[in-house]
């Protein structure tokens, strides 16, 4: 299912489930944490909107009595309306499998879905289930809203997910799962590394770049009009035909695995500690800003913005390597007819390799006079095998630890062109070893934070304040929110 957030990247996307890898990981410690953007949730849909999501899987033999009482549920989203006509023909599968359920499902345009659901709250007529923005979930689990799900997993009733997906409430209360597994990772143009052969970025948590290993490369890849390198002489900043890498900078979680692989980052994974004004993570913020301002070999955000999305910045030849999310893959699956080369490789490190994850969450509102129906259709939902057009499109990784470790299930997932051969290493494999959840997962405090925290780093990213100043600035007003502990001011 289709599903923007706030901060302008992929979180939901399509439809079905997802639950990220932290506790498989090594280096999550956690016990808990997309965005996503328009243009991935529209290509994904086109993807998706072509095939019938409603694989009948292990559900098939579950067909309710027919002399059940005749219920309806309530299920909301902000799909955009070709994703919306694909995630019909699913509840439709469902509604077949149990023909007492009928599914009202109500699509709400995003820019309207808090308000809309802040209404029917309100009113008393919230749906029985539906997405949530990251950013919201412990919001309305603040508010008395959300069922704990604690119990159906505990007693079996839902296959259990990965545990760094989880939306845990500081009590402990399961609120839910994300719809979609997605880490952060590294997208290249393999032809640009080729043309000057160069090696292409490491696809083995092992064997990832270090910071300035990658600068290296980028500053090889990197081009101004009349062919020079940003370390010639002549080099003519103000006039760059193709740069070398893009790091992401639209929200926090595509910086925060270099300040966490540099021993910092915005809290520790228990929550309890901020670690904004780290010397790590300032370090590793300026690092990032300095690419496009000091080492000229990534663009502006302003001149990123021009540039179409990652599919098209890698075709284009405009930008060489883009770290961003694995559903960049959506809009990278359009280009391979175009004759792009499309690589993945891991993210460069600093101490330790390091990744996030994010994703939309599904709840189930506790109001439902329905629970154990409802509960059947978030089985049927939060179940990977009927999401197969997800995953051909490369929007979604799937849900289940299972399907990261049995090959038959990921041969499943993986088969379409749009997986490049790296594909197992340098994804999943990676998001088993290296990573760390985005703390909208754990921390009620997170969603005000970055109110404060990403517009204040705009300045870094434009080179009129340094990452020491903005955080200096910003550290005593995101100190007295992160005290409150409160979701809701």
């Amino acid at each position: 299912m289709g599903s923007v957030s706030r901060y302008g990247k992929p979180a939901s996307l399509i439809f079905l489930t997802a639950a990220l890898l932290v506790g498989c990981s090594s280096n999550s410690n956690s016990n808990s944490s997309s965005n996503s953007n328009a243009n991935a949730n529209k290509a994904a849909n086109q993807n998706a909107a072509a095939k019938d999501d409603a694989d009948t899987s292990a559900n098939t033999s579950s067909k309710a009595d027919t002399s059940k009482e005749k219920v309806t549920l309530t299920y909301t989203d902000w799909a955009n309306s070709e994703e919306a006509k694909s995630y019909r023909k699913v509840l439709d599968k469902f509604e077949e499998l149990h023909p007492n359920i009928k599914i009202d499902y109500q699509n709400i345009p995003y820019n309207d879905y808090g308000a809309k659901l802040t209404a029917m709250a309100a009113s008393d007529t919230l749906p029985d289930i539906g997405n949530l923005l990251e950013a919201d979930a412990l919001k309305w689990n603040e508010s008395g809203k959300l069922l704990d799900l604690t119990p159906f997993y505990e007693n079996g009733s839902v296959t259990p997910k990965i545990e760094s997906n989880k939306f845990v409430s500081p009590d402990g209360k399961l609120l839910g799962y994300s719809i979609a597994n997605e880490i952060i990772l590294l997208h290249y143009n393999k032809q640009l590394f080729d043309d000057v052969h160069l090696e292409y970025p490491p696809a083995e948590t092992e064997k990832a770049w270090t910071w300035d290993q990658m600068l290296e490369v980028a500053r090889k890849l990197t081009l101004d009009k009349n062919g020079k390198h940003p370390d010639e002489t002549g080099f003519d900043k103000d006039n760059i035909v193709q740069y070398g890498i893009q790091v992401s900078t639209s929200a926090d979680f595509f910086w925060t695995p270099f300040a966490i692989s540099n021993g910092g980052g915005e809290v520790t994974q228990d929550g309890k500690e901020l670690l904004l004004d780290k010397p790590e993570t300032i370090e590793a913020i300026q690092k990032v800003a300095d690419l496009a301002l000091k080492e000229h070999v990534a663009p502006l955000p302003a001149q990123a913005a021009n540039l179409g999305d990652v599919g098209q910045r890698l075709l284009t030849k405009k930008v060489a390597m883009v770290t961003s999310g694995q559903w960049e893959l959506v809009n990278i699956n359009p280009q391979l007819s175009q004759g792009l080369k499309n690589g993945i490789g891991v993210l460069p490190i600093f101490k330790k390799p390091a990744t996030t994850n994010t994703g939309t969450p599904v709840v189930i509102f506790n109001t439902t006079k329905h629970k154990d129906e409802v509960i059947e259709l978030y089985k049927y939902i939060m179940d990977p095998n009927n999401s197969q057009a997800n995953f051909d499109s490369g929007v979604w990784m799937p849900t289940e630890a299972n399907w990261y470790t049995d090959d038959a299930l990921i041969k499943k997932w993986t088969a379409s062109p749009v997986h490049p051969p790296e594909y197992r290493t340098a994804v999943i494999d990676y998001a088993l070893k290296a990573t760390y959840p985005t703390p909208w997962f754990f921390l009620p405090t997170y969603s005000r934070i970055g109110e404060v925290l990403n517009p204040g780093l705009d300045p870094v990213w434009l080179g009129t304040k340094t990452a020491q100043q903005a955080i200096d600035e910003m550290m005593p007003k995101i100190q007295a929110i992160f005290d409150s502990g409160k979701a809701i001011e």
